[in-house]
């Protein structure tokens, strides 16, 4: 029997062609979905964003994640937590290592060449905090003077830039760079003011904030490069969050009037707006 070469190779690049429309339709949140869980890139001691309100039961609780439950419940899969650091949320996401990225990473121009973000799901200023018994009362007196802030941050950024002859030392995570000025080895601290009343805690009265802001952050959640479909379901559910009320909800139980902070909701789960 002669087999018709032309018909073969028809067949075969029909075959080809197939093949590849069939690994086009397969993306990310196919994967997520087969896995049946969402890893979401969270701080290990990160409060009130990620962290063990019970050591007993020893369950993360937070901001962050209740917005991975929210996410995962709209895809239909279970949230799994995935701690990461500042300095690894970027990495861990191109990885594969994470699904999305939170832990309060700030809208900026360079890191959205490297990952997509999604509608802010947070906003805050950078302020720097001292013992209440310091004689630093603005930026000037800080000239010369060590800060701690957190390694991979945007403050590495901002703050040279803001602070004359700050002499920043960076730390793995907020808990380390406060544990650092709670001991003495830094005379101040820098991050976000969320943070740093978290920190505060009910210790008020050995703590100060400085009024003068070093940055406003636009906080997104970090997708994949190109993953449109993880990114609509991370948009879709913050805009239905804000609709609904749950994102003002969640945003009170933790920074706002059913918390320890009684901070007030400043922002809203909206588009990133440029700052140029």
């Amino acid at each position: 029997m002669k087999l018709n070469t032309k018909l073969l190779a028809a067949t075969g690049l029909s075959l080809g062609l197939m093949a590849l429309s069939s690994l086009a339709q397969a993306d990310q949140l196919d994967d997520i979905k087969t896995a049946g869980s969402l890893k979401c890139g969270v701080g290990s001691q990160y409060k009130p964003f990620s962290f063990v309100q019970d050591p007993k039961t020893r369950k993360f609780v937070g901001y962050d994640v209740d917005i991975c439950e929210a996410v995962a419940a709209r895809i239909g899969v279970k949230p799994e937590l995935v701690f990461i650091t500042g300095a690894t949320r970027v990495t861990d996401l191109q990885s594969g290592r994470t699904d999305i990225a939170l832990a309060n990473l700030t809208h900026t121009a360079e890191r959205a060449q490297l990952v997509d973000f999604s509608n802010n799901y947070f906003a805050t200023d950078v302020k720097v905090m001292v013992p209440a018994s310091s004689p630093i009362k603005s930026f000037a007196d800080l000239n010369g003077k060590r800060i701690a802030g957190i390694s991979g941050s945007n403050h590495e950024v901002k703050v040279p830039k803001v602070i004359t002859g700050a002499d920043l030392k960076v730390f793995p995570s907020p808990a380390n760079a406060f544990l650092a000025l709670e001991q003495g080895k830094v005379e101040s601290m820098v991050g976000d003011e969320t943070s740093l009343v978290g920190l505060i805690g009910t210790k008020a009265d050995k703590w100060r904030i400085l009024e003068q802001p070093v940055d406003t952050q636009q906080i997104g959640i970090g997708v994949r490069k190109g993953e449109a479909r993880v990114l609509a379901a991370v948009n879709d559910t913050l805009t239905d969050l804000e609709k609904s009320g749950k994102g003002a909800q969640i945003f009170d139980q933790w920074f706002g009037k059913d918390s320890e902070l009684k901070m007030k909701r400043s922002f809203s789960f909206a588009p990133y707006k440029s700052q140029l």
